[in-house]
């Protein structure tokens, strides 16, 4: 599988991690129905292992 991210994807991805502090990450495809507040999204996001630290919408 081939993965490309843009400068911008990096850099917020940069500081979600600075901002996060978890030792290691995920990127793959995902999807978020809509919620209240919340836009329906499918596409590349980040997260990690732990339960605790939120999920990084790679717009």
């Amino acid at each position: 599988m081939k993965l490309v991210l843009t400068a911008k994807q990096i850099k917020d991805l940069a500081d979600f991690v600075e901002k996060d502090g978890q030792p290691s990450y995920t990127i793959t495809e995902g999807y978020f129905p809509p919620q209240e507040g919340i836009e329906e999204y499918t596409g590349l996001v980040a997260y990690s292992a732990s339960e605790e630290h939120g999920v990084l919408q790679l717009k």
